[in-house]
């Protein structure tokens, strides 16, 4: 006796699950679920009114019972599948819990049938009549539809006509091959020529582990595998912050796929218990929203590189990508790396990544922890220059000048360690740049980052920054549109284009962007500042001040919000309120950036003596931000004091 194969498509309410394809469909439009909360909504479709254990559950999902905490990774797939379908554990349309046993699914299902040919179902008609072999006439019975001949009149026609019976299944056959071959015609003319994958987007990898403080290492994994999947040149792939915009999005794939305008997409999630590591991973064909490929991968944690490398390798040769013979080399090249060390950067990097002071110092414990761990590991003294580097802007309590000396012997430390890290080639080009005031080593060191990794956005967009500074508006220009492509939704990408409508003086097109920005990103504390900047340069003084005002609210007493409201107030006319601010910075201890912005608010309100006395305090202090003296203190232009500053610092003439 054959054994009957369970049923691979089933609906319920307004969802459909299709066991074959491993997708959830809400009104035909495919939903993101990972693969242990779809599992579980499988085992308990399969059995629908009846209890589903939490036993059960382990012994077929977790069959490692020590590779997880159980009971968190239970109660977190649980929480996701719920999500996914707008179920409440409360009130339960869909999924009863039955506490400290385990789980029913209580709604009404049966056989989905969207995805059958509707002739399979009674709906198409399929002739005006069907022929009778036997008296070679046309019988009466018109059609094959609801709502046709009587019931009993069709039962005796088909219990008494053989030859007709036979003549229906061929005609049902033959409608069904039709629709098939149309199906497929109608695929086939949708997706035509190369169904080679160009582009790619790897979206964040979902943390399952159960515990929220491992988020760091899903994301580090996330970015690595972007940054192993980048350095094919025939492939372009999303850079890591728009990837990160979708982090636990519910959109629908395709539409991900549309506003990124992809090929194809990489899901899939990470679980780790002590010193295991399971990844899961699918890719997705973005247009068609039909699974390419899935696998899953698990290795102990010394093994982690071992493991991307083969991720990698596998996505390459899926989407038939075209790899160079220096890139098959590299990418296949056997590395290897301290776990702790690695550990230890991956969540330096994801502290970084915040671009604030508790991030950067966060970040520089974590990259010192890695060099503890190796002392020859030169990513982490790329990740400490540039912590460095962005303390010195004005964050830190150091002088700009000791920032800069720090920074630099890290940069160097990593490139004598590998000459080819990209990192440390960019992080040591903008000490060179903010700092050293040494724009022809500093263009050298970015064209060399550039080359090794082009697709890197933020370098990229630091590179624009000094071009634009130097006076190269038309290569300037072509780098922030390169940001823009490689990373549509990054801070960098909006604050590249807005500049070069800034500095083309077209502000009302830059605080248009800003703003449209901001919709999306309301709590980006640099965006906010920069609009800010942008309503100063067109005179919308009160636009401004709410701007500052407003960043200060969101992320409390900060020096950059609090110097550039009082320079607000003195373009104003606002005296009083910006001699108390003043006052307020005379009494921070933040060598550098606080001398420069005291110098820009004496300058404001016509005091040009007290204004070129704090400028001599900023040169001293090596202030990054005297770059921009020539275009921030057109009021002391003609001062012979102020033109001798701008030779000591190097500004170009152009």
């Amino acid at each position: 006796m054959a054994v009957k194969r369970p049923t691979q498509r089933v609906s319920f309410g307004d969802f459909v699950a299709d066991f074959d394809a491993f997708e959830l469909r809400k009104h035909g439009i495919r939903l993101k679920l990972q693969d242990q909360p779809f599992q579980i909504l499988k085992l308990l479709l399969q059995r629908p009114g009846q209890l589903v254990t939490r036993e059960e559950l382990r012994a077929q999902l977790w069959t490692d019972s020590t590779f997880v905490d159980f009971d968190a990774g239970l109660n977190a797939a649980m929480r996701r599948l719920r999500d996914v379908l707008s179920d409440s554990a409360d009130k339960p349309r869909y999924i009863e819990t039955l506490p400290r046993h385990g789980y029913r699914f209580i709604a009404r299902t049966e056989i989905a049938t969207e995805f059958l040919p509707k002739v399979l179902t009674g709906e198409l008609v399929l002739a005006p009549a069907l022929p009778n072999l036997a008296e070679g006439q046309l019988q009466a019975e018109p059609t094959f539809v609801k709502g046709g001949t009587p019931p009993n009149q069709r039962r005796k026609f088909w219990r008494t006509n053989l030859p007709a019976r036979l003549a229906a299944v061929c005609v049902l056959t033959l409608a069904v091959a039709i629709g098939v071959a149309a199906l497929r015609s109608r695929a086939i003319a949708k997706y035509p020529g190369d169904s080679r994958i160009h582009s790619l987007a790897v979206l964040p990898l979902q943390n399952l582990s159960g515990d929220p403080s491992e988020e760091y290492f899903s994301d580090g994994m996330t970015d690595a595998l972007i940054t192993d999947l980048a350095k094919i040149h025939s492939l372009r792939v999303v850079s890591r912050t728009s990837a990160m915009h979708y982090k636990d999005s519910r959109q629908p794939l395709p539409e991900i796929a549309r506003e990124l305008q992809v090929d194809a997409v990489v899901e899939g999630s990470v679980v780790r218990s002590g010193n295991r590591v399971r990844v899961n991973v699918q890719l997705v064909h973005a247009h068609s929203d039909r699974h390419m490929w899935a696998k899953t991968y698990e290795r102990d944690g010394n093994e982690i590189l071992a493991l991307q490398q083969n991720l990698t390798m596998n996505i390459a040769e899926e989407i038939r990508a075209k790899l160079t013979p220096d890139e098959q080399t590299k990418l296949e090249a056997t590395r290897t790396l301290n776990p702790a060390a690695y550990e230890a950067l991956l969540e330096g990097r994801y502290y970084w990544n915040k671009r604030s002071l508790d991030g950067f110092n966060k970040g520089l414990a974590l990259f010192e922890r890695a060099i503890q761990a190796d002392p020859t590991y030169a990513p982490a003294y790329a990740g400490i220059a540039n912590c460095y580097n962005f303390l010195g802007l004005g964050m830190g309590p150091l002088s700009p000048r000791e920032y800069a000396h720090k920074a630099r012997a890290a940069a160097q430390k990593a490139l004598q360690l590998d000459e080819n890290l990209a990192d440390a080639h960019a992080a040591l080009a903008f000490t060179l740049y903010r700092y050293d005031w040494n724009w022809a080593q500093a263009e050298q060191e970015f064209r060399r980052a550039l080359e090794l990794d082009p697709r890197n956005y933020i370098n990229r967009g630091w590179f624009a920054d000094l071009l634009s500074f130097l006076g190269q508006a038309e290569e300037a220009q072509a780098q922030r549109l390169e940001v823009r492509d490689l990373d549509p939704f990054s801070i960098q990408a909006v604050r590249s284009i807005a500049g070069a409508y800034g500095a083309a003086r077209q502000d009302d097109r830059a605080i248009d962007y800003y703003q449209k920005a901001i919709e999306s990103q309301s709590d980006s504390f640099r965006m906010r500042m920069d609009l800010g900047g942008d309503y100063l340069r067109a005179q919308h003084f009160q636009d401004a001040a709410e701007q500052f005002q407003k960043v200060l609210t969101l992320y409390g007493p900060n020096v950059y919000p609090l110097a550039r409201l009082g320079y607000c107030y003195a373009l104003w006319g606002k005296k009083a309120e910006a001699e108390e601010i003043l006052d307020q910075l005379k009494k921070e201890r933040r060598p550098g950036y606080v001398s420069y912005a005291i110098a820009e608010i004496y300058e404001a309100l016509g005091r040009k003596e007290e204004a070129l006395g704090w400028l001599e305090k900023a040169y001293e202090e090596r202030a990054p931000q005297m770059i921009g003296l020539k275009s921030n203190f057109d009021a002391l232009s003609s001062d012979s004091r102020f033109q001798d500053l701008l030779r000591r610092v190097g500004v170009p003439n152009s």
